[in-house]
């Protein structure tokens, strides 16, 4: 359940005008509402005290809050749509209150997440990625929200953006070579020579990880992981063994580097 951060009695002393404190009434009455398991009408108490004062970012989190509440409850549905719409929405309206609290950030990238806008996250990220050199962390963002929504090319497009953008950053390469082993993983159906071409691409990108940061173990775990699925591609029993002795090179250097790290 989420932990609505809207306190009336700390608010009050700082509001100002009659709308404001309307404001601010009708949004401790959808306090109200919600923990009485009433989510419907919660979230259009938030939304008439959003419109009486759109300034108030307690009123807009709370909004964004209790829609996405509303949208889990009821997510392949009319209600669920156009709630998720509105929890997006404020979100965003919070970040523009709040631009530099991180947390509204994690909120709207969980949100896109959570109710699958990817298109919707393209657009509001399009100033960051567009413009020259794009914002490496806006890119690396929308591949994941494209990864957890289950859009591998696009995953796949906007990580290769990153690392073009940002070529000597080994978190970039690592997100790579991580999807491109998640799909192999999960792609059974992909076999021969193009499950060993995929995991060939993986592989070079997690090398270049390890050779910017040669003393992080994940790049060496996430190379063993791809070589156990590039086996799992060859038609040869040596060229199999060979795999999967070098699976096993980089898993007893990850095992040990996380070992020396306790």
């Amino acid at each position: 359940m989420f932990r609505f951060l809207f306190a009336l009695g700390a608010v009050l002393s700082l509001g100002s005008g009659c709308d404001s404190l309307h404001a601010r009434m009708l949004a401790q009455e959808a306090v109200n509402l919600y923990h009485k398991g009433q989510l419907n009408e919660a979230a259009e108490k938030f939304a008439e005290a959003g419109k009486l004062d759109p300034y108030i970012p307690a009123i807009q989190l709370d909004l964004g809050f209790a829609n996405l509440a509303v949208y889990q409850a009821q997510p392949k549905t009319p209600t669920g749509d156009q709630a998720a719409s509105t929890a997006v929405a404020a979100f965003e309206r919070y970040l523009q209150l709040r631009p530099d609290e991180e947390r509204a950030k994690v909120f709207l990238v969980q949100t896109f997440v959570d109710t699958g806008r990817y298109d919707e996250a393209v657009a509001f990220f399009k100033p960051q990625v567009e413009k020259n050199p794009p914002d490496g962390e806006a890119l690396g963002t929308l591949g994941i929200i494209a990864a957890k929504t289950g859009r591998y090319e696009d995953a796949k497009g906007w990580y290769e953006k990153r690392v073009a953008a940002e070529p000597q950053n080994a978190d970039a390469r690592l997100a790579l070579g991580v999807l491109m082993w998640d799909y192999l993983h999960s792609h059974t159906d992909v076999v021969g020579p193009d499950r060993v071409a995929l995991s060939d691409v993986a592989i070079q990108h997690l090398a270049e990880a390890i050779k910017i940061r040669p003393k992080a173990p994940n790049a060496y775990l996430y190379t063993n992981l791809v070589y156990r699925e590039r086996a799992a591609g060859e038609t040869d029993d040596d060229h199999k063994r060979v795999d999967l002795e070098e699976a096993n090179k980089f898993f007893r250097i990850a095992n040990e580097m996380t070992k020396g790290s306790k």
